[in-house]
């Protein structure tokens, strides 16, 4: 997982922008401009400058795409009612949809000519309005709103809308068979959140918080907590995935400007070390080792934790014959140790000594993916034993890291990784699109 730094992308802005991707590598930006106007950048192969599609902008505008090229504009205009323009082959004119706006809209489609629009009506309250071989009357979906809400979908017939409530806290509230109750997610927003989904079952939350800069909070089988993803904004951003681990978020500026941040995702090994006795090679030299041979394969190592366990009858802890799936009743002890880990994080345990002596043992237990690290092992080792963990096996080539003649007669710092061995890597549940 990679966050690419800041870069301008210019204009005038007097409003959030909003996004959509209606192919791969196709980006669509609008924003309201100094003149009140629809403004609106691409990317395709490198960036557009600004063309203007004219109207006059109360808010920002939200944009969604649910047809190869076909783009949906919705924004508040001087009337406060929602307006509606489109592409389909050329731009149209603006619609008006009616009600009564006092935020910005918000835009989903769960399905082929299924669109869904969502707004903060006179009285703070979430409505919505839908499109489905015609556009619907408004609903009311109730809650007290701060801010203008966002909305994706992520799964066929669901809708999950965010919104900022009267005590400055993320809210949500998703549709799935039904309409849930209003849930707080927390944090203090000083921004409208806005909201994109790059697999099912991930949903990434954006928004602005109290110190200016840009904040991030996900879910993927659970909620994090926030992360700061710094810089200075003066809008709500905008987020939109328009590739397998692809994130692109836009937001104004202190000059006033768009600005862009991107994460590009990289499939990644979460090791978790867990030290009893500290090795010969320092864990973080042992670590970067990993990533300069797993770089090779595209996969990125993050060490996400390190804790020192006091477990002296475990510290020379028996292995048996160390075959990947049997394991003795001391590796079950000691790999139930995995605090902060997630289920797909690996764990390694560094000790004193195995029992017989090796250098490491990647057999573990079912549903704890872990290895244990000898005290005297060498540089090579810990990415050695994750290999076998993510599915390779011993080769008779000390060329390799998989050589199975010791990584101390490794003959070509940094070993190769041949295609295939690759392959197993990135096919493995443990090297995570995080």
């Amino acid at each position: 997982m990679t966050w690419l730094g800041w870069e301008s992308l210019g204009g005038t802005l007097t409003s959030g922008p909003g996004v959509s991707s209606w192919s791969r590598g196709r980006l669509d930006t609008f924003v309201r401009g100094t003149d009140s106007a629809l403004w609106h950048k691409w990317f395709d192969n490198g960036w557009s400058g600004w063309e203007s599609l004219g109207g006059v902008l109360t808010s920002e505008p939200a944009a969604v795409s649910w047809a190869s090229g076909r783009i949906d504009v919705f924004v508040r205009g001087t009337d406060s009612a929602l307006w509606h323009k489109w592409f389909d082959n050329g731009w149209s004119g603006w619609e008006s949809l009616g009600g009564v706006l006092t935020s910005a809209p918000a835009a989903a489609s769960w399905n082929n000519g299924r669109l869904d629009v969502f707004v903060r009506g006179t009285d703070a309250a979430l409505w919505h309005k839908w499109f489905d071989n015609g556009w619907s009357g408004w609903e009311r979906l109730g809650g007290v709103l701060t801010s203008a809400p966002t909305a994706v979908s992520w799964a066929s017939g669901r809708i999950d809308v965010f919104a900022t409530g009267s005590d400055s806290a993320l809210w949500h509230k998703w549709f799935d068979n039904g309409w849930s109750g209003w849930e707080s997610l927390g944090g203090f927003l000083t921004s409208a959140p806005t909201a994109a989904s790059w697999r099912s079952g991930r949903l990434d939350v954006f928004a602005t918080g109290g110190d200016s800069a840009l904040w991030h909070k996900w879910f993927d089988n659970g909620w994090s907590g926030w992360e700061s993803l710094g810089g200075t904004l003066t809008t709500a951003p905008a987020a939109v995935s328009w590739d397998d681990n692809r994130i692109d978020v836009f937001a104004g500026g202190t000059d006033s400007a768009m600005w862009h941040r991107w994460w590009d995702l990289v499939p990644t090994v979460r090791l978790h070390a867990k030290i009893l006795t500290a090795p010969n090679v320092p864990v973080a030299t042992a670590v970067q080792r990993m990533r300069d041979v797993y770089a090779n394969a595209g996969i990125a190592v993050t060490l996400a934790s390190t804790e020192n366990l006091n477990l002296p009858a475990l510290d020379d802890v028996d292995v048996g014959e160390c075959r990947l799936g049997q394991t003795t009743a001391e590796q079950n002890q000691l790999f139930g140790n995995r605090n902060n880990a997630g289920a797909n994080d690996v764990v390694v345990y560094f000790v004193r000594s195995t029992n017989p002596p090796f250098n490491g043992c990647a057999a573990h237990p079912a549903g704890r993916p872990g290895a244990v690290v000898a005290q005297g092992a060498t540089q090579w080792t810990l990415g050695h034993e994750v290999g076998h963990v993510l599915g390779l096996r011993h080769v008779d080539d000390n060329d390799r890291l998989m050589t199975g003649n010791g990584t101390a007669n490794i003959t070509n710092p940094p070993p190769d990784l041949i295609a295939s061995e690759r392959q197993t890597m990135l096919a493995s549940p443990f090297s995570q699109d995080v």
